[in-house]
């Protein structure tokens, strides 16, 4: 089989694992509203976004940190000297995820119940180690294991959904049922024999500037939920934005499952000819973007309504303007998606944070200029004026920067 038949064949099959996985996501929050109502999925969409950040602070930078150093060296010795560092990085994050979920559970979630801050620990933790897994199974170039790793999570937790609501129609169980993606690992159980250690402890050093730069973009694009909650939007209305992004994350959740593929050949371009090669597709990547996400506009304010309306429920679509708003900064997010993964691949680790702190500092402060209006919309102009400022940065960090 030539090499770009087999990069189609592996690309297909994380586009289809990635296809699975959002489709995955969509019925597990259809589950929840349809069978709970808005009001009571309200603390379990929260939990949801606890995981989302926890896998934009662990998954994601994990895995391409996995996949990089494999790559540079060539084995996964460098992985298993630095694992143990790693490991502890995601325990902490666990922890401290937890300690605040704890903290703030009569605001976050409405009651006191344990169940919410185990539940957050509980994601946090099996984010992190799904970023060791689809690290090492797309670092083998083992690409259709790695599909089945990013399809079967989600999978895995909509079943668990449907069992644990049948037994009670309560909301912890639900939430719960978000510890059973992780445990697609023991479809692989050889995965975790490494290559022995060869010289030095690599660095890790890229993976906290990573965790940070794409945490916060998790911020900027997750944020709005529980935001919307802390200006004093109605429970219904933090489910109506939840279902929003939910509906309009679609390409970004299967862009996220690609760029398993991307980083490999990425990181064995840039060693060979330096960053001033990803010059080009970073421009092209965010005039598109730009371009697609006006489009998006136009198209979601009429449409997105509805679509949301049948998907979800009749309590959980936002207004039209709102609906395109939000389409529209997904569209600019999925831009910042692959322009981060580009910084990660040329080691870049101040741009990678300095773009999304800039963005999220934007948002913030759009967020303020705009206090005259009505809290959704407030939280829509802020999202789209952070992923703005955010392909912007990371452009620039791309284009003018001769070496990293």
């Amino acid at each position: 089989m030539s090499a770009s038949r087999r990069m189609a064949g592996e690309s297909g099959a994380l586009l289809a694992g990635s296809l699975v996985n959002g489709l995955a996501a969509y019925g597990f929050i259809a589950l929840g509203t349809r069978v709970l109502g808005a009001d009571a999925f309200a603390p379990v969409a929260i939990i949801w976004v606890f995981w989302a950040f926890s896998a934009a602070l662990l998954t994601f930078p994990i895995q391409h940190w996995v996949i990089r150093q494999m790559a540079l060296d060539g084995h996964s010795g460098g992985v298993r000297a630095a694992r143990g560092r790693v490991v502890l990085l995601a325990a902490a994050v666990a922890l401290a995820e937890g300690l605040v979920a704890l903290a703030a559970r009569h605001s976050l979630f409405g009651d006191g119940s344990w169940v919410w801050p185990v539940c957050v620990v509980g994601v946090a933790a099996g984010a992190g180690f799904m970023g060791l897994l689809r690290g090492a199974l797309a670092g083998a170039e083992r690409y259709h294991a790695a599909a089945v790793a990013v399809g079967g999570e989600n999978v895995l937790r909509l079943a668990a959904g449907v069992a644990l609501l049948a037994i009670a129609r309560d909301p912890r169980l639900l939430a719960a049922a978000l510890l059973a993606g992780p445990t697609v690992a023991v479809l692989w159980p050889g995965i975790w024999r490494l290559d022995p250690v060869r010289g030095p402890r690599p660095a890790t050093g890229l993976v906290g500037a990573a965790g940070a730069s794409v945490l916060l973009s998790q911020v900027a694009l997750n944020g709005g939920p529980p935001l919307l909650a802390a200006l004093g939007g109605e429970q219904a209305e933090v489910t109506a934005l939840f279902a929003a992004l939910a509906l309009f994350r679609a390409p970004y959740l299967v862009a996220l499952g690609l760029t398993v593929r991307a980083t490999a050949p990425l990181t064995r371009r840039v060693a060979a000819q330096g960053s001033k090669s990803l010059r080009r597709p970073a421009l092209a990547l965010a005039v598109s973007g730009v371009a697609l996400a006006a489009g998006a506009f136009g198209g979601a304010w009429p449409l997105g309504p509805p679509l949301i309306r049948a998907l979800f429920g009749p309590a959980t679509a936002p207004s039209g303007p709102i609906a395109g708003t939000i389409a529209a900064g997904c569209v600019l997010a999925l831009g910042g998606l692959g322009l981060t993964v580009m910084l990660i691949v040329a080691g870049a680790r101040a741009a990678l944070v300095s773009s999304w702190a800039a963005a999220v500092a934007a948002g913030g402060l759009l967020l303020g200029l705009v206090g005259g209006l009505e809290p959704t919309a407030r939280v829509a102009v802020a999202f789209v004026g952070a992923e703005v400022v955010a392909v912007g940065a990371a452009t620039a960090a791309l284009v003018v920067s001769r070496r990293h």
